[in-house]
């Protein structure tokens, strides 16, 4: 596996061999005279350097560089300097100054905000650039950019942002701040052309394993059955998974689910699911920003071990209203955009599904007795999401956000269904009730201030909410019955504060510090009646308060205009079990050619104080909601650390390959002591926490891995594709010597193809996936046990090992196509997806049952061929 990285390193390495052959320039100076650092780089580069020595000899510089490209080390010795450097030939440059008194030079902070010239909101992550100067920025939460140091003059500057046309001026720095709107490219009737700017991405960003991209461009990816779905449209992307078929969380780099972040507009959000992990509480169109960290993340973050899912609400239109609504199979949505007053805005989106109304929730029966009754088949979903966004002057901003999601069961049915319809849609004496629920809900308020040109702060109030409740009535039998009432829920209330100091070019430090006080509840209150008189009563209420504070700060140092170094470090503090953990971090980026490639590497380390878990026992709760254990004395903090590396190598305009190695491993996390324990108890043991953490062990994960992806834009076509070849395994502690076993989602083998062309108003596509299958326990014999007291005898399977082996290799291919028109002054897009094209039933588990006469697997077969569709309208 890693040999195949290094040969395509070193390829990718031969594209830029014009660069690489060139001799490495050393400049090394420390307050030197610029005459004489100009002579010295003269003589070691055999470089021609045409400058005024009047001007040079009134001034000191300041530089350390080592590489190969002579105009870099010049920029280098001028930075900061009322000077710009010219090309005349690639063996002459000129010191052209830009005044030539210094007493008369003055620095600037070269600063503004970066926003969309169509709406007004700010654009997260926009580029912006000082060619001359090899400096550069990148704009922050509030689409602000500073660059200090900046001497007053006429300079060229370079503002760009993916799906934006790149704006290339020339403006005066004198002291005032700039407002760069871009405008975004156009959808044409010809289909949609994605080009990004080669230089941009590799010369300003820092994190290997980082996918930012605009949801626009999100949107033109497959989604979840036919819907636009963020997290569904990650998993074209190399390391990301789905925990399952269709359903299940994202597995990033060989993490479980509960070890991922999920944002929206900085709050955290606990269970981003709806539907039984079908599709996700995140729609493409309600962001107008998302930043996915695989593994490598910054200071800024932190709680969890594997990955983080910041994703940004749309501000709201502040140049005029916006309407969009959609309908496919699953659900019905729409977005309000809207300005309220020249300074403020405000977005509202709302999306349902709608089956339950197709189908009926409530169905009247009876039967030739005359008996009647109510049976009740409903399900349902929803969410709503609003913003409202205000400036009341050019230094501030305060926006306000909400969600709220839910998913909503309710069954009354016959106890012994089956699938003939006509056989349990009728009254009957024995029957079951479920109304179950769950859901999250949040809101925060956030302020930001420019102080000063070199300060910005951000601070957010939030509270962060996730409940679910699972009521159960059951009548197994004419004298007995069961009745049933769980709830459990996870409260944040949080207040956090991030300061931007834009000390210098070469420095941008941000630190910051969050507080957070969780609330967690559980309850459970159950009568079990197994005949007239004979009734059991059980009631547990259990309520846990846990603190935490943290505290950041990371520098993006940029040395060289070829080095982006990030060392950061963050220390927290968890009131259960009073913790106190520091989590130091590393990222580094060196530009091999700035049109080209570049490396990256981490070296960073984690701590998670949540741990999500579920009763494994009990048939009555824990069946849809999930229980979050804080650490405490008898839960220790899981801690990961990870090493990666990776490039980013663009030979053409249009392609880009990008390869990433990681190794990664984390300890005490808990793990299920019986992988495949059966719900064979009615209540389980209670939910007390130490009950429960009864059915789980501590241990050890590792993963390691290469990935490998291949983004190709070009005219009418865009494909995307992605290999990864991992290993995931964990280990109960039991010292050193402990085996390893692959754990429960291990895939060492995933690969993903996404083929794209427009025709016209046509979009066609043909997605394509594969993968290893899933470990699974395979019994190799069986044993009888006998009770010593009533001489029952059961059967037992006997397996040696757990995920002794695998599923079948699991292929999916699916087709899509849109047609994009304008009627009834409204813009158009109709889909249709068909899912599972080849027809192709893949096994998705397996069990196996002691009493067949033959130990073969019982497989349970994936989804079959499902056409879906989806209608989209645009109103300006």
């Amino acid at each position: 596996m890693y040999r195949v990285a290094i040969i395509l390193l070193l390829v990718c390495s031969a594209g830029s061999a014009d660069v690489l052959a060139q001799s490495v320039l050393r400049v090394h100076e420390q307050q030197a005279s610029l005459t004489d650092a100009l002579s010295r780089f003269t003589v070691q580069s055999g470089i021609d350097v045409v400058f005024s020595r009047t001007q040079a000899d009134k001034w000191t510089t300041t530089c350390s560089y080592e590489g190969s490209r002579a105009l870099d080390a010049l920029v280098c010795l001028v930075t900061d300097l009322p000077f710009r450097v010219q090309e005349i030939s690639r063996s002459q440059y000129v010191l052209i100054p830009l005044m030539t008194d210094p007493k008369r030079v003055r620095s600037h902070v070269l600063n503004g905000f970066v926003v969309d010239a169509a709406s007004g909101e700010s654009l997260i992550g926009a580029h912006v650039r000082l060619p001359e100067m090899g400096a550069g920025a990148v704009t922050n939460e509030a689409g602000y950019f500073a660059l200090p140091g900046v001497t007053s003059g006429k300079r060229r500057v370079v503002g760009s942002y993916l799906g934006f046309e790149t704006m290339d001026s020339l403006i005066t720095v004198d002291g005032s701040a700039l407002l760069l709107a871009l405008s975004p490219r156009p959808l044409t009737v010809e289909g949609v052309t994605i080009e990004s700017s080669p230089t941009l991405r590799a010369e300003l960003d820092t994190t290997p394993g980082l996918v930012s991209m605009p949801p626009a461009h999100l949107q033109e990816l497959p989604g979840a059955l036919g819907s636009n779905d963020v997290l569904e449209t990650l998993r074209w992307l190399p390391g990301i998974e789905r925990a399952g078929e269709a359903t299940g969380g994202l597995m990033i780099r060989g993490s479980g689910p509960d070890q991922n972040l999920y944002l929206i507009d900085g709050v955290p959000i606990y269970h981003p699911w709806h539907a039984f992990s079908l599709v996700s509480t995140f729609q493409t169109g309600t962001f107008k920003d998302i930043h996915l960290y695989r593994g490598a993340f910054p200071a800024e973050y932190g709680g969890r071990l594997s990955a983080v899912l910041d994703a940004e609400l749309r501000d709201g239109g502040r140049s005029e209203p916006h309407v969009q609504a959609g309908i496919n199979a699953l659900q019905g949505r729409f977005l309000i955009e809207t300005p309220v007053t020249p300074r403020s805005s405000f977005m509202l989106s709302g999306r349902r599904s709608y089956i339950d109304q197709l189908v009926g929730s409530r169905h009247p029966v009876s039967d030739d007795a005359g008996r009647r009754d109510t049976l009740r088949t409903g399900y349902y979903f929803y969410d709503w999401s609003a913003k409202f966004s205000y400036r009341p002057d050019e230094k501030s901003s305060l926006s306000l956000s909400w969600y709220s999601g839910r998913d909503v069961l309710d069954l009354r049915l016959p106890f012994d269904v089956s699938l003939d319809f006509s056989s349990f849609l009728r009254p009957a004496d024995l029957f079951f009730e479920v109304d179950q629920s769950w859901g999250n809900r949040l809101a925060s308020a956030r302020f930001q201030r420019l102080l000063s040109e070199r300060l910005f702060l951000t601070t957010i109030l939030y509270e962060s909410r996730y409940d679910a409740q699972e009521n159960t009535f059951i009548r197994p039998t004419k004298t007995a019955s069961v009745v049933s009432a769980y709830e459990v829920s996870v409260q944040d209330l949080g207040l956090r504060a991030d300061m931007d100091w834009y000390l210098s070019l070469r420095h941008h430090i941000r630190f910051g510090a969050q507080w957070v006080e969780r609330r967690f509840h559980s309850d459970v209150e159950a009568e079990l009646t197994y005949s007239p008189g004979f009734n059991e009563f059980i009631e547990e209420d259990i309520s846990v308060e846990r603190p935490e504070l943290a505290a950041y700060i990371r520098d993006l140092w940029r040395p060289t205009p070829r080095w982006r170094i990030l060392p950061g470090v963050r220390v927290s503090y968890f009131g259960g079990g009073r913790y106190l953990r520091a989590a130091p971090r590393l990222n580094a980026q060196f530009v091999v050619h700035p049109d080209r490639l570049s490396l990256r590497a981490a070296a960073t380390t984690q701590v998670q104080y949540l741990q999500r878990i579920q009763d494994r026992q009990a048939r009555l709760y824990d069946l849809v909601s999930s229980r979050w254990v804080p650490a405490d004395d008898q839960v220790p903090p899981s801690r990961s650390g990870q090493l990666t590396a990776g490039l980013e190598y663009q030979p053409i305009r249009g392609l880009k390959l990008t390869t990433d190695i990681y190794v990664r491993r984390s300890r005490n996390v808990l793990l299920p002591d019986d992988a495949f324990q059966a719900r064979d108890e009615l209540l389980g043991s209670g939910i007390e926490v130490s009950s429960l953490l009864a059915q789980y062990v501590s241990g050890e994960e590792r993963s390691r891995g290469l990935e490998l992806g291949v983004d190709y834009q070009h005219a009418r076509w865009r494909v995307v594709a992605s290999f990864t070849r991992s290993r995931t395994e964990d280990r109960t502690d039991g010292g050193p010597d402990a085996p390893w076993r692959a754990a429960r989602f291990d895939t060492p083998r995933n690969a993903s193809v996404v083929v794209q062309r427009s025709a016209g108003a046509w979009l066609w596509g043909i997605s394509t996936l594969w993968r290893s299958g899933y470990p699974v326990t395979v019994p190799t014999g069986r044993f009888a046990s006998t009770h010593p007291a009533t001489g029952e005898t059961t059967l037992v399977l006997h397996a040696p090992q757990e995920n002794n082996g695998r599923l079948p290799n699991y292929f999916r291919a699916d087709v899509h196509a849109s047609y994009r028109f304008r009627a009834w002054d409204a813009d158009w897009k109709a889909g249709i997806d068909i899912f599972n094209t080849t027809v192709r039933r893949n096994t998705v588990s397996q069990s196996f049952s002691a009493s067949d006469p033959i130990l073969a697997p019982r497989n349970r077969k994936g989804l079959p061929l499902i056409p879906l569709f989806e209608i989209e309208v645009n109103l300006r």
